[in-house]
């Protein structure tokens, strides 16, 4: 029997060519989901032609929200995007029995797929990390889709624990956000050949290396903002136009650097969220431990963004 790849069985061919944004998740003032913000996000990257979203991930600010108010979350998107997009729920924590939680609510939700990433507070050995996310999908009742984000989990899912473990009937693919270019072509190789395991990038500066190496999307947070961008990198690439593919590449690697350049990885959700509130999609409050970008900052982006076309 094949596996299931999303909830409504789509193939890898099917997943070929998907930009999935990671979710910026907006807030009121007061700390709770801006509810007519999310739904008008979910909206604007739908129209701007992306075809998927990933939510609560950490462009969502999923490690600062409670369990209550992610479920909540997904509740809110899955209804607002009414099938019109894959979605796919981060249940990325440090308990295992609050990821299986939101896992289960998250598929009664629809989602197509969940994604976990390691837990971050303990040091593990490779054999811990195997441990780890077999002991998840034991217990789900959807596909897993793996999260290599070594730059907040302090470390990196090795290649062979990869391998062994895409074995697992309910372990479908990884989104692998490591920024390094030899590791993500080594990766899409390992795969190449495989119907029943996907592989997406997350490093959006090395997109074009992956894909050509066989991957099957990407994550582009950028996409919150200008998902038409965001849409058209994944197009040209997949195409096969090399030119093509280069300048769609560097188009987003330059939307990128507004928000990025200089900045830690805490500083740019903060910044990419300002340069949301220029477009008028949301505020730029973020959640404690986080800090929103200031009125100087924001005004810093305004010129650049503008003559990109992504702002008014």
């Amino acid at each position: 029997m094949s596996k299931q790849l999303t909830i409504r069985n789509h193939t890898r061919a099917q997943l070929r060519g998907s930009a999935i944004v990671p979710f910026m998740t907006p807030f009121t003032k007061d700390g709770l989901l801006d509810e007519p913000a999310v739904a008008r996000l979910v909206d604007h990257i739908i129209s701007g032609g992306c075809q998927g979203l990933l939510v609560c991930g950490t462009t969502g600010e999923f490690a600062s929200m409670p369990v209550a108010m992610r479920l909540q979350l997904v509740r809110l998107v899955a209804g607002t995007a009414r099938g019109r997009a894959l979605l796919f729920a981060g249940i990325g924590d440090t308990s295992v029995e609050h990821s299986l939680n939101v896992a289960g609510e998250s598929f009664a939700a629809g989602v197509d797929a969940v994604v976990g990433n390691l837990p971050s507070y303990y040091p593990l050995t490779p054999a811990m990390m195997e441990q780890y996310f077999l002991t998840l999908a034991d217990r789900l009742n959807g596909p897993l889709y793996l999260y290599n984000i070594p730059q907040t989990t302090r470390q990196s899912i090795p290649l062979d624990v990869l391998e062994r473990i895409s074995a697992h009937p309910r372990i479908v693919g990884i989104k692998d956000s490591e920024p390094d270019a030899e590791r993500q072509e080594t990766l899409c190789r390992m795969f190449a050949s495989r119907e029943d395991f996907c592989v997406f990038c997350g490093s959006v500066p090395v997109t074009s290396k992956a894909i050509r190496a066989g991957a099957d999307g990407y994550v582009p947070s950028g996409g919150n903002l200008a998902p038409r961008i965001a849409r058209d990198v994944i197009d040209q690439l997949v195409s096969g136009d090399t030119a093509a593919g280069d300048a769609a590449q560097q188009r987003i690697n330059t939307l990128n650097a507004v928000y990025q350049k200089g900045r830690t990885i805490s500083q740019s959700l903060a910044a990419l969220k300002g340069a949301l509130e220029l477009a008028g999609l949301c505020s730029r409050t973020m959640l404690s431990p986080l800090l929103a970008v200031t009125d100087e900052e924001i005004e810093q982006m305004r010129p650049p963004l503008r003559e990109m076309g992504v702002i008014p």
